[in-house]
C-alpha cells in the first residue's frame, strides 16, 4: 500500500471547495432532519491523529486503485474548520487532504479515471457524480461518498490548464465534523 506523511496542513477559515462538495453530496443521498448545528447528524468524539491517520490510508488506497506512478504532492492530512458547528476551530473540526498526482511514468490519466470508476464501488464508495466540472475546461470529475466512513472524495482529471501547465489528477479528501476530545488544542 503507498503511504502519504502524516503532516498537518495550513488551517483555513473558510470553507474548502471539497467541504462544499461534501454539502452537495449529501443533498443528492438525501439527508435526514438537520439539527441546530446545522448539521444532519450528532458529531462523534475523536481525536486528531486517528482521523488524520484514516484519511491518509483513504489516499494511499486512491493512488494504489489509480495502478499509476507518478509525482504526488501535498503534505498529509490535516485539520480544517467545521464552519457548521465551530468556526473558530475550538472544539469542532474536519480533516481535510488536498494533493495530486502528475508527471507519470507508468500508465495514463485516463486509465487511472477508469480505475476508480471501478475499484470506488468495489470498495464501498458512492458514486454521486461522474461527469465534467463546470468550468471552462470541462474536465473529467468524480465524487464519492463513503457511506460507512462518511468521507467524501472528489477526484479531477485537470487535462486542460491555461498556460504551460502540465496535466495531473487533483483530489480531495473531507471528513465529516467530529467533535475534538476535551482539552484538544486544535491550533
Amino acid at each position: 500500500m503507498s503511504e502519504f506523511p502524516s503532516g498537518s496542513l495550513r488551517r483555513t477559515r473558510r470553507f474548502p471547495l471539497s467541504v462544499c462538495v461534501v454539502a452537495a453530496s449529501l443533498i443528492l443521498m438525501g439527508c435526514s432532519s438537520v439539527n441546530s448545528d446545522g448539521l444532519d447528524y450528532k458529531p462523534e468524539v475523536r481525536a486528531v491523529a486517528p482521523a488524520k491517520e484514516e484519511v491518509n490510508k483513504i489516499s494511499s488506497s486512491l493512488i494504489d486503485w489509480m495502478s499509476i506512478k507518478g509525482k504526488v504532492s501535498g503534505p498529509g492530512a490535516g485539520v480544517s474548520v467545521c464552519e457548521a458547528v465551530d468556526p473558530d476551530l475550538k472544539t469542532h473540526y474536519t480533516i481535510y487532504h488536498p494533493w495530486s498526482i502528475y508527471d507519470l511514468n507508468k500508465g495514463t490519466f485516463a486509465e487511472a479515471m477508469q480505475s476508480l470508476r471501478e475499484q470506488l464501488p468495489k470498495h464501498g464508495w458512492d458514486i454521486t457524480k461522474d461527469g465534467e466540472t463546470k468550468s471552462r475546461a470541462k474536465n473529467p470529475e468524480i465524487v464519492a461518498v463513503n457511506p460507512t466512513s462518511h468521507h467524501t472524495v472528489q477526484i479531477e482529471w485537470a487535462r486542460e490548464r491555461s498556460g504551460d501547465l502540465k496535466e495531473l489528477i487533483s483530489i480531495s479528501i473531507t471528513s465529516r465534523c467530529y467533535r475534538a476530545p476535551e482539552g484538544t488544542d486544535l491550533h
